[in-house]
């Protein structure tokens, strides 16, 4: 039986983390100085890096923490840590260090093609989105993690949609809008990322 509720939350989580209205001003600052068409194989090639990969940790996600031997209440409470300061980030508007450090920027503008490091991974698939793959996924049944799988699916090519406009949409959003609009994504990642950690306080001490 498909849990329509898990699935809504595990959208807005998804959604919030990868975050591509916020990614699209990023977008704008890497690809500068490419070509409309340049940009837009750009946008394919990261959005079909982001979701192999996150794909992949929803799958074996399980399988990595067990060869580690982590528990998954552990993960839980580092992973709410974790989605909880970008969460922070996001509210006070400062920069997506968690996802992208200004290293990894630097040496992927220096180079020809910068689709898989550092758009794809680490800023769309980046540790918060990979954190919480592996915890939904931890509570899905095989039927459960393919409707996460098309929730995926539906985010990339969101994503590439929303990179490939990115011109537009943030012109017409404008700075200010677009900072609003993080800041509210920020409010409800904070409170998914309190719940992950309280859910698993409680399985430690069960």
């Amino acid at each position: 039986m498909i849990n329509y509720g898990f699935l809504i939350k595990s959208f807005v989580a998804l959604f919030t983390i990868i975050d591509p209205i916020g990614g699209a001003p990023f977008f704008l600052s890497i690809t500068a100085g490419y070509t409309t068409e340049e940009r837009k194989k750009i946008a394919f090639k990261a959005t079909l890096t982001a979701f192999i990969t996150l794909s992949l940790f929803l799958w074996i996600g399980q399988n990595i923490l067990s060869l580690f031997q982590i528990s998954i209440y552990s993960f839980k409470i580092a992973g709410g840590v974790l989605l909880f300061l970008t969460a922070i980030e996001m509210l006070f508007g400062k920069m997506r260090q968690v996802k992208s450090s200004p290293e990894e920027t630097t040496k992927g503008v220096t180079k020809e093609d910068v689709s898989i490091v550092p758009l794809g991974i680490p800023y769309l698939a980046g540790p918060g989105a990979i954190t919480t793959v592996i915890i939904l996924g931890e509570n899905s049944d095989p039927l459960g993690k393919f409707m996460l799988l098309l929730i995926l699916f539906f985010i990339c090519s969101f994503t590439y949609f929303v990179f490939c406009r990115a011109t537009k949409i943030f012109a017409l959003l404008g700075e200010l809008g677009t900072k609003a609009l993080i800041r509210i994504l920020g409010l409800l990642l904070a409170t998914i990322a309190i719940e992950y950690i309280i859910h698993g306080i409680k399985e430690a001490f069960s």
